[in-house]
């Protein structure tokens, strides 16, 4: 039996994609610098392997941080202070909280049944802020951000973190969810979890090795718990 959701919070339940894309241009803006026209695109095939980076253990948070922008500009061809404009760029995110549809009404719903705590890889502050905007915080019961914790998704002693925190809820009286196949799915499975898969870019005929549910909306995570 369930007794606890981990919940993810970028692109499960605070759409980063809208958020990062306007905290892109408007930082540019301000910046002074000129990006292309296909810049967000770029962002999207390059950030997901520096993040993935942080998830093998290669870069820690704050090493992410001051090389994210460099590498991305270097492909946008664009000449900027990366490790600034990552200073800026973050500060924008910290304010920036849009749900994903739904997400208010699973958390209220799941709130009143589990355990529910937030399972995340970005930076502490910020993510505590964003879901305190997002009127979230108070249905999470605890917070797991990788800044905090010392270890990130989907790394055994992240999960270590969260069950001390939880005791006695054991891994198999848990569930996971979460858009990435590699943090939140490949992860907490390995740990004993049960998984969803949150289908958040509308994939056609997902194939999502391992994971116990998927949905496309999260409004069928009732029709799961």
């Amino acid at each position: 039996m369930i007794k606890a959701v981990l919940m993810d919070i970028d692109n499960t339940l605070l759409d980063f994609d809208i958020s990062s894309e306007q905290g892109m241009y408007q930082v540019a803006k301000e910046m002074n610098i000129t990006l292309p026209e296909n810049a967000y695109e770029i962002f999207k095939k390059v950030n997901p392997g520096i993040w993935k980076e942080l998830e093998q253990g290669k870069l820690t948070n704050e090493e992410l941080f001051l090389v994210r922008w460099n590498r991305i500009f270097e492909v946008m061809g664009v000449q900027g202070d990366g490790a600034a404009f990552e200073v800026e760029y973050l500060k924008y995110i910290k304010q920036s909280a849009v749900p994903v549809p739904g997400a208010k009404e699973i958390m209220e719903y799941l709130s009143e049944k589990y355990v529910v705590c937030g399972a995340s890889n970005g930076p502490y502050g910020q993510q505590v802020n964003r879901m305190k905007m997002a009127d979230m915080l108070q249905h999470v019961q605890h917070m797991f951000v990788s800044e905090k914790v010392g270890y990130s998704k989907p790394q055994k002693e992240f999960f270590d973190t969260c069950f001390e925190a939880i005791a006695p809820i054991r891994p198999e009286e848990t569930i996971m969810i979460g858009d990435s196949v590699s943090a939140d799915i490949r992860g907490a499975k390995a740990y004993g979890m049960k998984t969803c898969w949150f289908n958040h870019d509308r994939v056609e005929n997902p194939q999502v090795g391992g994971a116990d549910y998927i949905v496309n909306s999260l409004a069928e995570i009732k029709n799961i718990l």
